[in-house]
Formats: structure tokens, sequence, C-alpha cells
């Protein structure tokens, strides 16, 4: 579903301030279970988790060369949570 992942140093500085690393949010999105949603602005949220069972909501979005651009990743919330554990595949 998701090609490659395009990392810039903002990117990676962004998801630092919520305690993620990169090799999360790669784990998050090529893994399974995962769930992914429309989210604003032609973006996509995908509620995933990490080898080590860390539930990350990452926010990602088309960039200009086709690769997938990480707007943000963070811990799930609770509520998310629920979600992907009901709907997750």
């Amino acid at each position: 579903m998701f090609g490659e992942v395009l990392w810039t140093e903002d990117s990676e500085a962004h998801i630092a301030r919520h305690g993620v690393q990169p090799s999360e949010v790669e784990q998050a999105l090529y893994g399974r279970p995962r769930l992914s949603t429309a989210g604003r602005m032609g973006t996509t949220l995908v509620l995933g988790t990490s080898n080590e069972g860390r539930h990350l909501l990452v926010v990602v979005a088309e960039a200009a060369d086709g690769r997938d651009f990480v707007v943000t990743a963070r811990d799930m919330t609770d509520s998310e949570k629920r979600l992907f554990r009901e709907k997750g595949q």
C-alpha cells in the first residue's frame, strides 16, 4: 500500500518531538495489522504498531515525486487504540 518513504531533516525532527523514531514509523506503515483512512487536505491517517507493540498514528502525504512524506507521527489516543483493535487489518 505504501511505497518508499521520503524523510527530511524537518520531518525527522518533528516526529522526534513526539518521541517517535523513523524506524517505528516505517514499521507501522508496512506492518500488519494496520488501518488507513483519509485525513485532511489530501493526507492519509495510518494507525499501526511498531515491532515492539507501540501504537502509532502516522500522517502521510504524497510528495511531488510520488513517495510518501511523513507529516507527523505520535502515540495513539485511547479512542484511536479502540478503533484500531476493532477495525485494523
